[in-house]
This record gives C-alpha cells, sequence and structure tokens, in this order.
C-alpha cells in the first residue's frame, strides 16, 4: 500500500487532535476560501465549495464527513455529474481520491479538498486525450 504524503499544512498535529477539532479543521480549510464547513443540528456534516482548474472549469463539491475522522470522507460531485465511464469513482457517485485503507485521522478536510483538485485536473485531462488516466493508478 502507497502511503499517502501530505504537507505539514494539510495535516493536524497529535497536540491539535487533542483539542477541538473542528476549529483546527477550519484553519486549515481557509488555505481554501471557497470551502466552508456545513453543519446541520449543531454538528459538522460536510463541507462545501468550487474547485477552480487551471483549464477554467470550475466544480462544486459536497465532501460527506460521516465518520470523520475515523473514516475516509466521501467526495461528491455538487451541481454536475462524472462522466459514466469515469474510472475513479464509486457506486454511490462519489469521486475515488485515495483508497480507504491509505487514510489516517491526522488528515485534514482541506487536504481532502487538495486530493479533490489534484483528481479533477487529472479527469479533464482524462475527458481530453480519449479516456486515458494521466499518471500512476491505484487499484480500488
Amino acid at each position: 500500500m502507497a502511503e499517502i504524503e501530505a504537507a505539514r499544512n494539510l495535516t493536524l498535529t497529535p497536540v491539535e487532535m487533542q483539542t477541538n477539532r473542528w476549529y483546527c479543521e477550519q484553519e486549515r480549510l481557509r488555505l481554501f476560501r471557497a470551502f466552508a464547513l456545513i453543519s446541520s443540528s449543531g454538528r459538522i456534516v460536510a463541507a462545501e465549495g468550487v474547485i477552480d482548474t487551471q483549464n477554467g472549469n470550475t466544480y462544486g463539491v459536497r465532501i460527506a464527513l460521516e465518520g470523520f475522522p475515523d473514516t475516509l470522507p466521501k467526495v461528491f460531485p455538487r451541481g454536475w455529474e462524472l462522466h459514466p465511464d469515469a474510472p475513479h469513482k464509486f457506486g454511490d457517485g462519489s469521486m475515488c481520491i485515495m483508497r480507504s485503507d491509505q487514510w489516517r485521522r491526522y488528515f485534514t478536510v482541506a487536504l481532502v479538498v487538495s486530493k479533490t483538485a489534484i483528481s479533477l485536473g487529472k479527469y479533464e485531462i482524462w475527458k481530453r486525450n480519449g479516456h486515458v488516466w494521466p499518471g500512476l493508478q491505484q487499484r480500488h
């Protein structure tokens, strides 16, 4: 299994994991001003925002946080759909940004946004080049 490497500003330290997690998450998410945490009935349930790609396209994204931080969040297109033949998606319509066994509790929502932006860039190349995914891939 390939270990995911992440920049320090996209992860939490052991001390931060023991304090107010959502405060630290909000601070990290400031790197992506187009994203906000969404609450329902007094608890954080998602993050929503938009990602602009280098090709000038804008994609709405909803990151479902059920089970977070113990489980990998689910990344859903918001206001658009993945191409039916897109290789890195799950049956529920969510995007595959990493395998669930690569997820670590110290990863942040900001890291998920970052990985989603990378995946969207590759997705655009895939659509343009005859449906060949650029770069290395992992099995789901």
